[in-house]
Protein backbone atom coordinates (compact mmCIF):
# COMPACT_ATOMS: atom_id res chain seq x y z
CA UNK A 1 0.00 0.00 0.00
CA UNK A 2 1.68 3.47 -1.24
CA UNK A 3 1.78 6.39 1.07
CA UNK A 4 -1.03 7.86 -1.30
CA UNK A 5 -3.64 5.36 -0.69
CA UNK A 6 -3.06 5.75 3.48
CA UNK A 7 -3.89 8.79 3.04
CA UNK A 8 -6.93 8.22 1.30
CA UNK A 9 -8.10 5.97 3.88
CA UNK A 10 -6.77 8.74 7.03
CA UNK A 11 -9.44 11.03 5.22
CA UNK A 12 -12.21 8.02 4.32
CA UNK A 13 -12.19 7.43 8.50
CA UNK A 14 -12.39 11.37 9.27
CA UNK A 15 -15.32 11.77 7.00
CA UNK A 16 -16.82 8.73 8.22
CA UNK A 17 -15.75 9.42 11.88
CA UNK A 18 -17.42 13.06 11.07
CA UNK A 19 -20.82 11.27 10.12
CA UNK A 20 -20.89 9.36 13.46
CA UNK A 21 -20.93 12.22 15.47
CA UNK A 22 -23.51 14.19 13.30
CA UNK A 23 -25.79 11.07 14.42
CA UNK A 24 -24.31 11.85 17.64
CA UNK A 25 -25.89 15.63 17.74
CA UNK A 26 -22.26 16.62 18.33
CA UNK A 27 -21.15 19.92 17.04
CA UNK A 28 -17.58 18.58 16.93
CA UNK A 29 -18.68 16.58 13.50
CA UNK A 30 -17.94 19.55 11.38
CA UNK A 31 -14.63 20.19 12.44
CA UNK A 32 -13.88 16.37 11.69
CA UNK A 33 -15.65 16.56 8.51
CA UNK A 34 -13.65 19.41 7.53
CA UNK A 35 -10.25 17.65 8.40
CA UNK A 36 -11.21 14.75 6.19
CA UNK A 37 -12.15 16.49 3.21
CA UNK A 38 -9.06 18.54 3.43
CA UNK A 39 -7.03 15.49 3.36
CA UNK A 40 -9.50 13.71 0.80
CA UNK A 41 -8.70 17.10 -1.35
CA UNK A 42 -4.83 16.24 -1.19
CA UNK A 43 -5.40 12.66 -1.97
CA UNK A 44 -7.78 13.47 -5.07
CA UNK A 45 -5.01 15.95 -6.24
CA UNK A 46 -2.11 13.31 -5.85
CA UNK A 47 -4.34 10.31 -7.70
CA UNK A 48 -5.30 13.23 -10.00
CA UNK A 49 -8.88 12.88 -9.67
CA UNK A 50 -10.63 16.00 -11.03
CA UNK A 51 -14.29 15.36 -9.62
CA UNK A 52 -13.19 13.80 -6.19
CA UNK A 53 -11.36 17.47 -5.50
CA UNK A 54 -14.11 19.21 -6.63
CA UNK A 55 -16.62 17.41 -4.35
CA UNK A 56 -14.03 17.27 -1.72
CA UNK A 57 -14.16 21.43 -1.59
CA UNK A 58 -18.11 21.14 -2.31
CA UNK A 59 -18.14 19.23 0.87
CA UNK A 60 -16.01 21.43 2.84
CA UNK A 61 -18.21 24.18 1.65
CA UNK A 62 -21.05 22.57 3.00
CA UNK A 63 -19.20 21.80 6.35
CA UNK A 64 -18.77 24.98 7.02
CA UNK A 65 -22.13 26.06 5.88
CA UNK A 66 -23.54 23.70 8.45
CA UNK A 67 -21.52 24.38 10.96
CA UNK A 68 -23.00 28.45 10.99
CA UNK A 69 -26.35 26.96 10.52
CA UNK A 70 -25.86 24.46 13.44
CA UNK A 71 -24.72 27.46 15.64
Amino acid sequence: MSYIDIIGWIGFGFISLGYYLNSQKNIICFYVWALGNVIFMIYAYHIESNPMLIMSMFTLAMNIYGYIKWK
